[in-house]
């Protein structure tokens, strides 16, 4: 078993922002594993569901399964936690190989032969208040999470801070699943491995839960978070994310993955990269990423070139969105379609949101385990994005899961030719991995035939020209697009090896004295 990928279910009142601080605590820990954070229906930018039935019956796990990434640990926190719980007793062995719960409660409310968890007339309360002031009821269910936590006041602030831009019916309907929802007949039987932490001080789940539930399952899969209330994630993270390493490292046969895709057509299902370096790294470049981007501009303007000027799509993925730049584009050709924004770098939905915002909606999303139903879009559009992809088949198979029967697929990626003056350069000086790689032309025609998208292509080359080998290694650092590979070097590169890069790197000089980076830039059309 290669590392899992971590998926997250957050808790009733709270999206994929309650893991923030979790995940940066387990990211130095778990460098090579995938993290990633799926909203419940209704919640952050999950879209809710139109009648109560679908949050109570068993269309929330069908939904919530279909959208788990194969050898995925589920972490989740209270409501998230009980509902990965009841997601590992189905599963068997096929995608969840670990369960870890925070704050969750196989019982939420009190009933006969569990007394420890919340009184029906408190939690009958809680409801009605919920119906008749939602706003002011999160505020007072963000007092009940950090109550009795040693850090209350810093741990309230940040639970405030999370504060969600509307409250819809979901989230009562939620509550209704929550008072429901029994797992006590699954804990002794889940096939997959078990972690279950609970705050010492929790107000809203007992720490006799704790108790009872290593009655049975056993002392080793418990732990109570000393000092901490309901959400010790938020109020001890690197103390959580400690527990939760050790787990994960404890999984039979988790380690790093060290293979790379194959040039064959066929690539493997390890990447070179982690999705969750993909993620921080274009996060942290959004800032930068526009003053950069020509070339991803020029070439997202010629990926619209290529739509059919006959197309009206009612409904359009700008997969892999960035900042915003083709959301905008396709707003201007197609104004009256609903157009949805996904990208994997949360930091860039930021920033399209706040500064670009011409989508509907902006989802956090992994191309390869898309949070959407199936059929939904008239026109998959993907520019410069995909390239951060390996396991193809998944990616084009999720691609024409969601598209529709009459829907067209636009995408831009980049070839193995990108680059390599960069990857010549340092071939010279030793044998480390300095630049990203990416497949070829006939690996992404194979998947995408073989997922029944048969496509055409184009590949092109485009050359940047720089002054100074420091300015073309800035573009690419400014557009979050620098060496990201497991393999390559952490530390600080000796001024030796640097000098013999720049050196190497100096040969590729051209007759007009400029520098050159080439992209090549593959087109495919569905």
């Amino acid at each position: 078993m290669t590392m899992p990928t971590l998926v997250c279910l957050p808790g009733w009142g709270f999206d994929a922002r309650c893991f923030g601080p979790l995940i940066e605590a387990l990211q130095p820990h778990l460098p090579a594993m995938d993290m990633v954070t799926m909203d419940l229906p209704g919640f952050g930018s999950a879209a809710g569901y139109e009648s109560e039935q679908a949050w109570l019956g068993a269309r929330l796990l069908d939904d919530l399964y279909r959208r788990l990434p194969d050898n995925c640990v589920l972490l989740g926190w209270s409501l998230g936690g009980m509902l990965a719980t009841a997601l590992a007793a189905r599963s068997g062995q096929s995608k969840i190989c670990g369960l870890v719960t925070i704050g969750s409660n196989p019982c939420f409310t009190a009933r006969a032969g569990w007394p420890c968890a919340m009184p029906q007339q408190t939690f009958e309360e809680f409801i009605a208040s919920h119906t008749a002031s939602p706003q002011k009821n999160w505020q007072s269910f963000c007092g009940l999470s950090a109550l009795g936590d040693s850090e209350r006041r810093p741990l309230l602030k940040t639970l405030r801070a999370l504060a969600p831009a509307e409250i819809g019916p979901d989230w009562g309907w939620a509550l209704q699943r929550l008072a429901l929802q029994d797992n006590r007949q699954f804990l002794q039987s889940l096939p997959a491995r078990q972690l279950h932490l609970f705050g010492e001080a929790d107000a809203l789940v007992p720490v006799a839960a704790a108790q009872q539930i290593a009655q049975l399952v056993g002392e080793d899969s418990v732990s109570v978070v000393p000092g901490c209330g309901h959400a010790p994630h938020l109020s001890q993270p690197p103390a959580v994310a400690g527990q939760i390493k050790d787990f994960i490292r404890a999984l039979p046969g988790a380690h790093t993955p060290n293979t790379i895709a194959s040039n064959t057509g066929a690539p493997s299902t390890d990447a070179p990269f982690s999705k969750s370096a993909v993620g921080r790294s274009f996060g942290r470049a959004a800032e930068t990423y526009d003053d950069a981007a020509g070339l991803q501009r020029a070439v997202c303007d010629r990926l619209l070139d290529r739509c059919d000027p006959a197309w009206q799509p009612r409904r359009i993925l700008d997969l892999g969105s960035g900042t915003g730049y083709g959301s905008e584009r396709l707003r201007e050709r197609y104004p009256q379609a609903e157009i949805i924004a996904a990208d994997i770098a949360e930091g860039m939905l930021r920033f399209a949101r706040d500064q670009r915002d011409h989508a509907d909606r902006y989802v956090a999303a992994d191309a390869e385990a898309l949070p959407f139903a199936d059929n939904s879009f008239d026109l998959v559009f993907s520019s410069m994005a995909l390239q951060w992809c390996y396991q193809l088949e998944k990616l084009f198979g999720e691609i024409r899961r969601v598209l529709g029967p009459d829907g067209f697929v636009q995408v831009s990626t980049l070839g193995p030719d990108t680059l390599k003056e960069v990857r010549a350069s340092w071939a010279q000086v030793d044998d480390r991995t300095h630049v990203n790689k990416f497949l070829p032309e006939d690996a992404w025609l194979g998947a995408a035939a073989n997922s029944g998208l048969p496509v055409q292509t184009l590949s092109e080359s485009r050359r940047l020209p720089f002054a100074t080998v420091k300015a073309a290694l800035n573009s690419l650092k400014a557009v979050g697009a620098h060496n990201i590979n497991q393999g390559c070097r952490t530390g600080l590169t000796g001024r030796q090896h640097i000098r013999r890069f720049r050196a190497a790197y100096e040969s590729h000089r051209l007759p007009g004295g400029e520098l050159p980076l080439t992209y090549q830039i593959i087109y495919l059309s569905a």
